[in-house]
């Protein structure tokens, strides 16, 4: 059983399937939180394919709308585990390559702030955001203060949000390392992406593990699966996921999982068993 255990999910990226009518029921009301990521706010780009600082959102509101979000809020507001609503900044494929740097940041602030700021306007509170470029064509340094500029100005200076992650993988580790260490105390999760490289064994795995700990704070440090077919799946299995993940939270040592992503789990043969088994190795019980 996981100490202060915390579940995530993105939701919301795909268009499949026509609803997901069994989601969000799955919540396991042992953990501590469940945390939903909408994917995600993404930027508009010039026709140079640069990134302008302008963001959109992008996730279906069919599927998790400020209806939902307002509803499920207030069905677990008396229960044990707090379930709280991120917005993912970035998405699949969307590289951050600024076409002025100067001027990102602002443009970023703001035009995150509408998104956010019309959610509370209908009583749907959004509580963080969750950086999540998987592709970064700038250097560390740029990075890591244009994002930083933006976490400090929503979370710092304007207040619209509490909580910030950030989603590094073995591409744009450098990065989010940088980012990480320029803005520690804002950044309360690590949401790595185990499933974007070759983990063959759960050794494996947990080495790898061991090595993120030693780079960012073991008790911050989530590991994540990808039920999404369109990823290279062969990379990480679901068998040496467990296998590692059971060893980690008996030695105490891992708190929480993330899943990318709900839409993919809600179309497969066995919909959301993954969401279900790694709920049930967090809390140390079966499923209620």
């Amino acid at each position: 059983m996981a100490a202060n255990s915390i579940f995530r999910e993105y939701i919301g990226g795909k268009p499949y399937p026509d609803d997901l009518k069994d989601f969000p029921d799955i919540i396991n009301r042992k953990l501590d939180e469940f945390h939903f990521i909408l994917a995600s706010a993404v930027e508009e780009y010039d026709n140079n394919g640069k990134g302008t600082g302008i963001f959109r959102q992008n996730w279906n509101e069919n599927y998790f709308g400020a209806e939902h979000i307002k509803e499920l809020k207030r069905k677990y507001r008396y229960e044990n585990v707090k379930v709280k609503v991120m917005i993912s900044i970035g998405g699949r494929g969307n590289a951050f390559d600024p076409a002025e740097k100067e001027v990102w940041p602002d443009r970023a602030r703001d035009s995150l702030e509408k998104i956010i700021q019309h959610y509370q306007r209908l009583d749907a509170i959004i509580d963080g955001i969750d950086i999540n470029y998987e592709v970064v064509k700038t250097k560390e340094t740029d990075f890591a203060h244009c994002i930083g500029s933006v976490i400090d100005a929503l979370k710092n200076k304007d207040k619209v949000i509490n909580e910030v992650s950030i989603a590094p993988s073995k591409n744009t580790q450098s990065h989010y390392l940088k980012l990480y260490r320029a803005h520690q105390k804002d950044v309360r999760l690590v949401d790595y992406q185990f499933y974007d490289q070759s983990v063959p064994s759960a050794a494996d795995f947990v080495a790898l593990f061991r090595q993120l700990s030693d780079e960012y704070q073991e008790n911050i440090l989530l590991a994540g699966f990808s039920t999404d077919l369109d990823l290279d799946s062969g990379k990480l299995s679901r068998e040496v996921f467990i296998e590692a993940a059971t060893d980690l939270i008996n030695t105490g040592s891992l708190r929480g999982i993330f899943v990318w992503d709900a839409n993919d789990s809600a179309a497969a043969d066995d919909p959301f068993f993954f969401e279900v088994k790694a709920q049930k190795l967090l809390t140390g019980s079966g499923f209620k």
